[in-house]
């Protein structure tokens, strides 16, 4: 039985993006018979399982004594380092997430002749570069960029979650195309469906003050600059003069949390918005599927880079609901399967109209809606995924 150690920095404490495709990899490998430990930071007393290795070591109490709202990255890299050294020798293949975690197990694996997967899920330093434009970030952006490419030259194999990753990874730092395989994200579509029942949903509206005549157009994910959240907002506005039946469900926190509501207060429209801020995972499904139509509205400058393989749009195809989402590299099937519509990045009058045209017309929205689910049922479930990173283990083995 092969033995695989997955090394990563994520809290699983936290439900984002990536920490479900951590956990879908994990349990989908432990569930086809592999043997795999897990090193990652939890909060959680319920992560105590057998095989993982938690980062989380300093006690809450400690954290709020030392005035710090979390373990400090640099405690968690070195805990990362020294589990690495001591369990490495009891495993075949290491599975490492993004680039610091190879560059940790950079001399463990070496010593231990262990085959090393590199899976990237963006390009780290592209996204430093949006953050500011100061000199410190400058040379920030730099050092990450060096530190990825060494991370891909150490490589035995490298999992890419778009094309344009892969592309990027051969154009700029000349690796060989054989090496890198494209395996976008997925869905869980036992966990992510339909949901039927009403009193269920009644109940959750009732909560979020959701009436039976309004028309619910939903985001789901982080708040972040690259998710264009604002430009939702933005175009919300004139919406909302022609149409007082309208609510935008903001689902997740961020950085443009706060600006983004204070920007709604300004126009005075708070009762037509609600942010509902971190959600446990479980619920996500039952928020899907309270809406009318879901959005995923990216900005070009870091997505057109990177492409996208965004988890919310799957998710939201899973729960049969129509999408809207730019126009960005890796969503071509949304038009073409006829699921959604696609929006030039930015447009904020483009997103306006393909908005109005579903809000007018139900029946379009439940036909993209089965669209969706069955694309996505066919082509995009977590289980197809695994199998494919499965077929490079065992290259491997």
């Amino acid at each position: 039985m092969m033995k695989i150690l997955y090394i990563t920095l994520e809290n699983l404490s936290l439900h984002k993006g990536s920490v479900v495709h951590v956990k879908e990899i994990v349990n989908g490998l432990r569930e086809r018979g592999y043997h795999v430990g897990l090193v990652a930071s939890s909060l959680n007393k319920d992560e105590k399982v057998v095989l993982f290795y938690n980062l989380n070591i300093i006690p809450s109490n400690i954290l709020q004594l030392l005035r710090l709202k979390k373990q400090p990255y640099i405690v968690s890299l070195v805990f990362l380092f020294l589990y690495i050294w001591r369990i490495l020798p009891h495993y075949d293949i290491i599975y490492a997430r993004d680039y610091h975690t190879v560059i940790a197990a950079l001399f463990p694996r070496l010593l231990f002749r262990k085959k090393l997967v590199y899976e990237i899920n963006g390009i780290a330093h592209e996204e430093q570069k949006l953050k500011n434009h100061s000199i410190w970030n400058h040379i920030l952006v730099s050092f990450i960029r060096k530190a990825e490419r060494i991370a891909t030259e150490c490589s035995d194999r490298i999992v890419s979650v778009t094309p344009q990753i892969a592309l990027y990874l051969t154009r700029f730092f000349h690796c060989q195309p054989e090496k890198v395989i494209v395996i976008g994200n997925g869905v869980n579509t036992e966990k992510f469906k339909p949901i039927y029942d009403k009193t269920l949903l009644w109940s959750w509206r009732r909560v979020l003050g959701i009436t039976k005549e309004d028309v619910i157009i939903a985001f789901v994910g982080n708040l972040a600059p690259w998710q264009g959240v604002n430009i939702l907002i933005e175009g919300a506005f004139p919406l909302l003069v022609q149409n007082e039946n309208l609510k935008f469900l903001i689902v997740g926190e961020g950085l443009l949390k706060n600006a983004l509501l204070k920007r709604v207060l300004d126009f005075k429209s708070e009762k037509n918005f609600i942010f509902t801020g971190m959600i446990r995972y479980e619920e996500i499904p039952i928020l899907i599927n309270l809406s009318d139509i879901c959005v995923a509205p990216f900005i070009s400058r870091r997505n057109r880079v990177t492409g996208v393989s965004p988890l919310k749009i799957f998710e939201y195809m899973a729960c049969g609901k129509p999408v809207v989402c730019s126009r960005i590299e890796g969503l071509e099937f949304v038009e073409t399967e006829g699921v959604g519509y696609l929006v030039e990045p930015e447009d904020i009058k483009d997103l306006q109209e393909k908005l109005l045209d579903l809000i007018h017309d139900p029946e379009k929205r439940a036909a993209m809606g089965r669209e969706g689910l069955h694309l996505v049922r066919e082509k995009f479930d977590w289980g197809l995924k695994v199998t494919k990173i499965e077929k490079i283990l065992k290259t491997l083995a």
